[in-house]
């Protein structure tokens, strides 16, 4: 499945009024791509921002609906990132009832790409059942110099239980955890790694 992330930029305060926006686009019939989910800015970007996850087999529907997402009322600019699924575990954690979701993105050294990929599917099971976690999916960007960007989608029950999750805030009893070492391994895979936490506005219809 081919995907395309973006970041709309909004007018100043207008985050509410786009992500209906999104919202109603999806559910016109429209767009031939489906428009899977949207996020409004709690921690890492400025709150003039909605981020849209949008799927479809095809790569120019895909850029037929950004051009669509850049012209709805309020949006001043269109950010974005063409990928394919790596694995969409669970699209269906996708929704507007409460919960924080962490947009991560990880640059990965291409050499490493196998991998981290088999590092980081395999310790999701694990992760989920210890940190309550739910592991949307992960993408993967083509590869630039050398470096593969991915981004992850996860959803946690609020921020502090985010937090708790964090491999530097687990008790000692627990860092023989069988995710932990396959996430400070892939670690060794990273040139770098960024995250903003979101609400999701709404998840696949």
């Amino acid at each position: 499945m081919e995907c395309l992330y973006c970041q709309l930029t909004t007018r100043p305060n207008a985050w509410a009024e786009v992500g209906q926006a999104v919202a109603a686009l999806r559910d016109s019939g429209d767009l031939q791509a489906e428009i899977t989910a949207a996020f409004a800015i709690q921690i890492g970007l400025s709150i003039n921002t909605v981020p849209v996850l949008m799927r479809s087999p095809d790569r120019a529907v895909l850029e037929a609906g950004a051009v669509a997402l850049a012209s709805l009322p309020g949006v001043t600019g269109v950010t974005s990132w063409p990928m394919r699924a790596v694995s969409e575990r669970a699209l269906a954690a996708l929704r507007p009832e409460g919960g924080v979701y962490t947009n991560r993105w990880f640059h990965v050294r291409e050499s490493g790409v196998a991998e981290f990929e088999a590092d980081t599917l395999t310790a999701w099971d694990d992760f989920e059942a210890r940190t309550g976690a739910e592991v949307v999916g992960l993408w993967s960007c083509a590869p630039k110099d050398g470096v593969v960007i991915y981004l992850l989608i996860a959803r946690y029950d609020s921020l502090d239980a985010w937090d708790k999750s964090r491999f530097f805030n687990r008790g000692e009893d627990q860092r023989d955890a069988d995710w932990m070492e396959k996430f400070r391994r892939r670690r060794e895979m990273m040139v770098d790694s960024s995250v903003i936490t979101t609400r999701c506005l709404f998840g696949p219809s």
